[in-house]
This record gives C-alpha cells, sequence and structure tokens, in this order.
C-alpha cells in the first residue's frame, strides 16, 4: 500500500501518518532520504526484516533527493504487498512525472494550512479541543491566541498545550506564555517593506529567515498584499472591508495608513511582483528566502 502525504499542515498531516503507522503493526522506519539513490532504496524495499514479513516505510521529501525522485514512480511499481510506504512531501511539483504516477499509483491525502478566511473555523475547532481536554477556553482566550500565532493548526495545538497547565486563564497569562509566531513577524516585515526601511528590513529578514519556512512567509506576505488592496480598491473602512472577505479588523486597521498612500496602479504593480515571485519559487532552483528577500526589496525601493 502506498500513501502520498500532501500538504504544510504538518499537524494535521502527522496525525493521519500516526495513524497509518498504527494500523501495520510494526514499527514504523524512516529512510534518510539525503543518502538514498535509486538503487540502494531498491534494495531497501526487497529486504527482509527478522521479525515481521511486514513493513512500514516513511519518506520524508523524496523531491529533494532528485535522483531518487526521478526513478521513485518506476522502482514503486514492483513494490511487495506486505510493505506500506508513505511519502511525504511539503510541496512537490506537479509537474514533475512522479508526481503525477504517484496521484495515480498511491491513497493521496492533501493537508493545506488553514488560511485567515477560516478564521471561525479555527476558533471553533480550538474551543472543541479545549473542551475535550477539560480547558476553560472562552472565545476571546482563543482570538487572542490567534493575534499571537494566527490559524496555524500545529501552532494552536501547542498553544493549548501551555494553556492547558496555567492555574487560571486570562489575558496577560496568554500573552506572557505564548510566543507571537509568523503572523505578527511577517506583518511587522510587510509594514516595514511599506515604510521603505531597507536597513531595517534586512535585519528582519536575517532574524526570520532562521526560525521560519520561506514558503509560508511567502504566503503570509501574499495574504496581506491581498487585504491591502481589498482596502485600496475597496474604498471602505477597514472595519466593512474586514466583514467583506473574513480578514480580522485590527490587521486592516494597521493597513489602512499604507491604503491611503499607494494607489490603485501602484497596487497592480506589487501584485505583479508577487505573482513573478511565486513563479520562480515553483520552477527556479534558487533559495525561496532569496526570492522573498528580492521581493520585499523591491516593495521597500519602489
Amino acid at each position: 500500500m502506498i500513501y502520498f502525504l500532501i500538504g504544510e499542515n504538518w499537524y494535521a498531516r502527522n496525525l493521519v501518518l500516526k495513524a497509518i503507522v498504527e494500523r501495520t503493526g510494526v514499527t514504523a522506519e524512516y529512510l534518510d532520504v539525503d543518502k538514498l539513490t535509486p538503487e540502494s532504496f531498491r534494495e531497501e524495499l526487497g529486504a527482509q526484516t527478522l521479525f515481521s514479513e511486514k513493513r512500514c516505510i516513511v519518506l520524508k521529501q523524496p523531491s529533494d533527493n532528485k535522483a531518487l525522485w526521478g526513478e521513485l514512480s518506476e522502482i514503486l511499481e514492483d513494490i511487495s504487498d506486505d510493505t506500506t510506504l508513505v511519502i511525504v512531501e511539503n510541496q512537490p511539483d506537479k509537474r514533475t512525472k512522479t508526481y503525477k504516477a504517484l496521484k495515480k499509483q498511491a491513497t493521496v491525502k492533501e493537508f493545506s494550512n488553514w488560511t485567515e478566511r477560516e478564521t471561525n473555523f479555527a476558533i471553533e475547532w480550538m474551543l472543541n479541543k479545549a473542551k475535550e481536554r477539560g480547558v476553560a477556553l472562552k472565545t476571546r482566550d482563543v482570538k487572542q491566541i490567534i493575534q499571537l500565532v494566527g490559524v496555524d493548526q500545529g501552532r494552536l495545538a501547542s498553544a493549548l498545550e501551555k494553556i492547558e497547565l496555567m492555574p487560571t486563564i486570562t489575558p496577560e497569562m496568554i500573552e506572557a506564555s505564548i510566543e507571537a509566531y509568523a503572523v505578527d513577524n511577517v506583518f511587522v516585515l510587510f509594514e516595514t517593506a511599506l515604510r521603505g526601511d531597507i536597513e531595517r528590513l534586512q535585519a528582519l529578514i536575517k532574524n526570520l529567515r532562521q526560525t521560519e519556512d520561506a514558503y509560508r512567509v511567502f504566503g503570509l506576505l501574499g495574504s496581506q498584499l491581498t487585504q491591502l488592496a481589498a482596502l485600496i480598491y475597496s474604498k471602505s473602512s477597514p472595519g466593512e472591508v474586514a466583514q467583506k472577505i473574513g480578514a480580522p479588523p485590527f490587521v486592516l486597521s494597521k493597513l489602512a495608513p499604507y491604503a491611503a498612500r499607494l494607489s490603485e496602479n501602484s497596487m497592480r504593480e506589487l501584485f505583479e511582483w508577487a505573482a513573478e515571485t511565486d513563479m520562480q519559487m515553483k520552477s527556479v532552483s534558487v533559495d525561496p528566502w532569496v526570492l522573498v528577500e528580492q521581493l520585499l526589496l523591491k516593495i521597500a525601493s519602489r
């Protein structure tokens, strides 16, 4: 059996991976894809274990190994019925023959990150999880947590684990215990670019690239560009726009001063630059952080 788990929502993806492994009844073998060759992987699939005929093999990000990824679909044609193979990928290139073959050969499950449009769903999910654990969490508490960590499901789950240990849940305790993650950090990044402060922008990028995934940061930047455009084109108040597009009002309020200074033509130019960066991130073998930095510097230098 072959499973193909795709997507950047690592929390939901790992839950499914754990369930698949548990169903096999054997200990999972996590192979180091950096050290595998097509030949060594064929040998690995043909090897027998001493204790069981069944095997569960997990490959994480095999697309990073170009030689292996290029031959993977042919290798999997001969996989034993006693072997469960789980292939885990964040953002595989959908144009490759291996991706297309796996969509046909494997049981495919996709795990997308939640977006700001799903904020209400995230609030409901968190309240339900808190109830299951016996944590007296209120809607206002969840909204505060989302302001700190965004709607990333894994970070919400981690925040809930911290809250579970609190003797009393207060806004002050939440703020002191839960670190603000990429949503706030990326907003500061975007705001700094809009202000044209190149020196501070480069310092922020240097720090953020140590802890954050470039694709996630680019996705958050895209969300903020969309919100900025909504303010510019609608010519409505932040509160009215928030209701229309399902975005947090506090974020739109922060963007409003920049929207007042940008024209529709300027916004169109920003979108063109972002679209170009998106294409490059999907097709060019360059460090994605370099591309994100180039985009932000263009915005700052416009």
